[in-house]
């Protein structure tokens, strides 16, 4: 390839990419989520893990989604567990200024893998990999169609935490960071194969010896079905953490 050509070829690359940025419409918002989450240990192995996840926009204080989890966990080796679980969820309008609108339901059914490496008596490594298969009620933008749309999401987790208090402490507190990237699957998906990334950074604390807060701050950047519009938002999450011995 001659210099020319090669000129040619990088300048028709660059026009290209600087006409999708120009095209890209990113709407920003804010957001708060508060969550219950608890663990029931049924023996050493085995464990049923809930979560109810309420979440609104600071904006109106507009209800935006309401997600329940419920997954049974087996510990298979030391520092491993396999999951399966259900997830039921309730969308609200993407779009905080909207007085009222369609709320979408979604079952979803889900396995993953958790793994996690002690590094040290303070410091702990944690990967996930999750795999949603979501069953989306079908709709036209008003009203809820009988059946639904079908799509899986693939999903990786890598969180670090740290523990700042001594050891000895009964009521630890740790500092956690994390980051998360979904990636979509099905005939249904077009132009968002990615989903969605979520940077988290949070600290919990200890209440009592099997009670937990957390408070932290999750930046999330999604992509919607259009392809060339986007989520970019700021979210304050609040979490009672409860671990219960059966």
């Amino acid at each position: 390839m001659t210099t020319k050509r090669l000129f040619h070829s990088l300048l028709l690359l660059i026009l290209v990419n600087f006409g999708a940025m120009a095209q890209k419409q990113v709407t920003s918002q804010a957001l708060y989520w508060t969550r219950y989450y608890n663990q029931l240990h049924i023996n050493k192995n085995l464990s049923w893990h809930n979560e109810f996840d309420n979440r609104r926009f600071f904006q109106n204080n507009k209800q935006h989604h309401l997600i329940i989890h419920s997954r049974l966990h087996y510990k298979f080796i030391k520092n491993a567990d396999a999951a399966v679980g259900m997830t039921y969820s309730l969308q609200s309008p993407q779009d905080p200024n909207i007085s009222s609108g369609l709320i979408i339901p979604e079952l979803r059914p889900n396995q993953e893998i958790n793994l996690s490496n002690p590094y040290s008596k303070k410091v702990t490594l944690n990967q996930r990999l999750r795999i949603d298969e979501r069953f989306i009620r079908k709709n036209n933008g008003t009203v809820l169609l009988s059946g639904y749309d079908f799509n899986f999401r693939i999903r990786y987790r890598l969180q670090a935490t740290y523990k700042l208090s001594k050891d000895e402490d009964q009521t630890p507190t740790v500092l956690k960071l994390a980051d998360e990237i979904m990636i979509n699957a099905g005939k249904k998906i077009v132009y968002n194969h990615f989903d969605q990334n979520r940077i988290y950074a949070a600290l919990e604390q200890g209440i009592y010896k099997n009670i937990t807060a957390e408070l932290g701050y999750l930046y999330w950047f999604q992509q919607r079905a259009s392809g060339n519009q986007f989520f970019d938002r700021d979210i304050i999450r609040f979490t009672l953490n409860h671990k219960i011995n059966l």
